[in-house]
C-alpha cells in the first residue's frame, strides 16, 4: 500500500501545520507521507518548538514552506487549519479538502501563551490520532474488498 499523502496548511507554517505534520509523522509514518506549508512563509513560533520538544519532537531549525513550493505535487488530503488557510488555499487536484478549526494561541496574553500552545498541540494530536485510525481502517477495508473481488469472494457488511 502506498502511503497517503497529506498536506497541512496554515497561514504562515509557524504553529498549527508544523505541529500537525510532526504529530502525524510520529503517529504513523508508515501509512502517511506528510508535508506542512503556509500561505506565506513565516518563522516557526518559539512556543511551537518548545511544546513539541516537551513531547520529544524536535522542530528547531525547521524551514517553513509555502503552498507555491508544493503546487506541483499531488496529495490525497489537504487539511487547512485556520480560517485564513481555508479561504486562501489553492486547489490541489484530486485531493480531499478538510478544514480543522483551531484557536490561534499567538493572540493570547504572554502569561498564558505557552499553556495555550500546549493545549493546541494536544488538540491537534487528538485529531491526528482519530484521522490516522479512520484512514488506515478505511484503506484496509477497501484493499480487502478489492482483493476479495479479484478472487470472486463477495464482501458482506
Amino acid at each position: 500500500m502506498n502511503p497517503l499523502r497529506v498536506l497541512f496548511v496554515c497561514a504562515e507554517n509557524s504553529v498549527q501545520s508544523p505541529m500537525a505534520e510532526a504529530l502525524l509523522n510520529a503517529t504513523d509514518s508508515t501509512h502517511f507521507e506528510t508535508t506542512s506549508v503556509g500561505l506565506e512563509a513565516g518563522q516557526i513560533h518559539p512556543f511551537t518548538v518548545d511544546v513539541m520538544k516537551d513531547i520529544g519532537i524536535d522542530l528547531a531549525g525547521k524551514r517553513t514552506k509555502t503552498t507555491r513550493e508544493v503546487a506541483h505535487r499531488s496529495f490525497d488530503f489537504v487539511i487547512t487549519m485556520c480560517p485564513r488557510a481555508k479561504k486562501g488555499c489553492p486547489e490541489f487536484e484530486g485531493a480531499e479538502v478538510i478544514h480543522w478549526q483551531f484557536e490561534d494561541p499567538a493572540g493570547t496574553d504572554a502569561a498564558r501563551q505557552k499553556r495555550m500552545f500546549a493545549s493546541l498541540r494536544d488538540q491537534i494530536s487528538q485529531r491526528i490520532r482519530l484521522f490516522a485510525l479512520v484512514q488506515v481502517r478505511f484503506t484496509e477495508v477497501n484493499t480487502l474488498a478489492r482483493q476479495a473481488s479479484k478472487v470472486g469472494v463477495p464482501m458482506t457488511a
